[in-house]
This record gives C-alpha cells, sequence and structure tokens, in this order.
C-alpha cells in the first residue's frame, strides 16, 4: 500500500441526522486530493424476530459525494476511508452513479 496521510474533519448536521466527513489526503508536503462522505441511517429495510415482530432495521451507510484524487492514489484512498468506516460501525459504502443507481463499494 503506498503510504499517504488522512486527515479527516467531521460535520454533523442535526436537521438530517447525518454526519458528514471529509478527507484529506497528502504525501509529504504534496496534496493529493480529498472526498465527501455523507453518512446516515437507512431504515427500509424489515427484520423478523423471534416472535416473527418485524422491527425496522437501521443500517449505517455511507454516499461517497465527492472523491478528487489524483489517479495513482485513488485505490489507496478509497481503502483508507474504508477502514475508517468500519472502524467507526458503517459497513456499506455507496456511490450514484450517473442514472442515479448505487454503486457499492
Amino acid at each position: 500500500m503506498i503510504d499517504i496521510n488522512m486527515k479527516v474533519q467531521p460535520s454533523f448536521y442535526d436537521d438530517e441526522c447525518a454526519i458528514v466527513f471529509s478527507f484529506y489526503f497528502d504525501k509529504a508536503t504534496r496534496k493529493i486530493g480529498e472526498a465527501v462522505v455523507y453518512t446516515c441511517q437507512k431504515s427500509d429495510e424489515k427484520e423478523y424476530s423471534q416472535d416473527h415482530i418485524d422491527t425496522d432495521v437501521q443500517e449505517k451507510i455511507a454516499y461517497l459525494k465527492e472523491f478528487s484524487i489524483v489517479d495513482e492514489y485513488q485505490a489507496t484512498s478509497m481503502e483508507k476511508i474504508q477502514h475508517f468506516l468500519n472502524v467507526i460501525g458503517i459497513k456499506k459504502c455507496v456511490k450514484h452513479n450517473l442514472q442515479g443507481n448505487e454503486i457499492a463499494f
């Protein structure tokens, strides 16, 4: 893995109940890019308990909103973002393609 530095700046949006993470990447003194990830809870899934009572499952999900990284560092940067998200309990990261469909990472 290429050795790059990652700085994270979180922002909380109370009205949307979401946290937005701004990621900044550099190598030595050279800025190599940034990314913005919007995190929230997705509650459109149902789960059935042992008593067969359906409950709302609130899956934490991350949406990649911006990703402008120098080409040679994109894979490493995405790995670092995914590792960070896993540490805070978010297992799913998606982005939307031009048709508006979700693409999982």
